[in-house]
């Protein structure tokens, strides 16, 4: 009897597991309780046209009015960052790029207007 309710509360717990979204930049940030006010989280994965993570590669978010953030990626090619609320996601392009590399493309997950989590993933090409 104990076994089949470990087992049935082992199910559970992985079904549970599966309902919950992941994104690209992990969970450790709670865009939807931003109390700050810092806006809409920009993060994705920089990666080559093998799929293989680029490390330290430059992401810049360039809004077409204020001032670009630029920031770095992680060991994993994974970036997060912010640009203030006044500017809406629509208005921010990503560019990314590194030495010995060019971007080849930019894929942005659709969203909705309002999202506080915007998804956008490059990829380069070794030159």
């Amino acid at each position: 009897m104990s076994v089949l309710i470990r087992t049935f509360a082992a199910c559970a717990a992985f079904a549970a597991a599966l309902a919950v979204p992941a994104y690209a930049g992990g969970d450790d940030y709670e865009a939807m309780n931003d109390t700050e006010g810092r806006g809409p989280a920009y993060f994705g994965f920089v990666r080559d046209t093998r799929g293989s993570p680029v490390p330290n590669a430059e992401v810049v978010l360039r809004p077409k009015t204020g001032e670009p953030v630029v920031l770095k990626s992680n060991l994993l090619g994974i970036y997060r960052s912010h640009i203030t609320k006044e500017v809406p996601p629509s208005d921010v392009e990503v560019i990314c790029g590194k030495t010995g590399y060019k971007q080849s493309s930019v894929i942005r997950r659709p969203g909705q207007d309002g999202d506080m989590l915007i998804e956008t993933n490059c990829t380069l090409q070794r030159l």
